[in-house]
C-alpha cells in the first residue's frame, strides 16, 4: 500500500502544481482585467481545491504510515536536527496543511460572489498558497527530478 499511495501522490503533485498555478495566473489575469467571477472562473477554483484536497489527504494517508515519519518520532530530537527528518515530518505536512486551507478559505469567500473582488481574493489567496507549496516541496525526492 505504502509504495503505491507514495507513488500517487508524488506524480498528483504535478497536476496540483499546475491548477494551482494556472487558476492564480487566471484570477490574477481576471482582476487586472476587471472581469465578473462567472461560474466557469468557480468551477475552475473547484477543480484546483479538490486536487489539492485529494493530494492533501494522500499526504495524510502517507504521514501516517511512512517509515520515515515513524523514525522521526522516536528520536524527535534527532530529528529535528537532521534537514531531511525535519521536512518529512513537521515541514512538509504543517506548510502544505497552511497551504490547503488558504485555498479553501478562498473558495469560501468567492463561492457565492459575481464581483471583479473575487478575482483579487484568490489570487492573494492562492499566490500565498503556492509561495507555500512551493517553498516545502522535497525537490531532492521529487520524480523526474532526481
Amino acid at each position: 500500500m505504502f509504495p503505491t499511495t507514495l507513488n500517487l501522490h508524488n506524480y498528483l503533485a504535478y497536476a496540483v502544481l499546475l491548477l494551482v498555478t494556472l487558476f492564480t495566473f487566471y484570477s490574477l489575469w481576471g482582476w487586472l482585467n476587471g472581469r465578473k467571477f462567472q461560474t466557469r472562473d468557480k468551477k475552475f477554483g473547484l477543480a484546483a481545491m479538490l486536487a489539492v484536497h485529494i493530494q492533501f489527504t494522500l499526504g495524510l494517508v502517507l504521514y501516517l504510515v511512512s517509515p520515515t515519519v515513524q523514525q522521526a518520532f522516536k528520536d524527535f530530537g534527532l530529528a529535528m536536527k537532521s534537514s531531511s527528518l525535519r521536512l518529512s515530518a513537521l515541514e512538509h505536512p504543517l506548510v502544505m496543511l497552511i497551504a490547503a486551507v488558504l485555498i479553501t478559505v478562498a473558495r469560501i469567500k468567492t463561492k457565492r460572489s459575481d464581483s471583479n473582488s473575487a478575482h483579487k481574493t484568490n489570487f492573494i489567496l492562492y499566490a500565498i498558497a503556492l509561495l507555500l507549496i512551493l517553498s516545502r516541496i522535497p525537490w531532492a525526492k521529487w520524480p523526474g527530478l532526481s
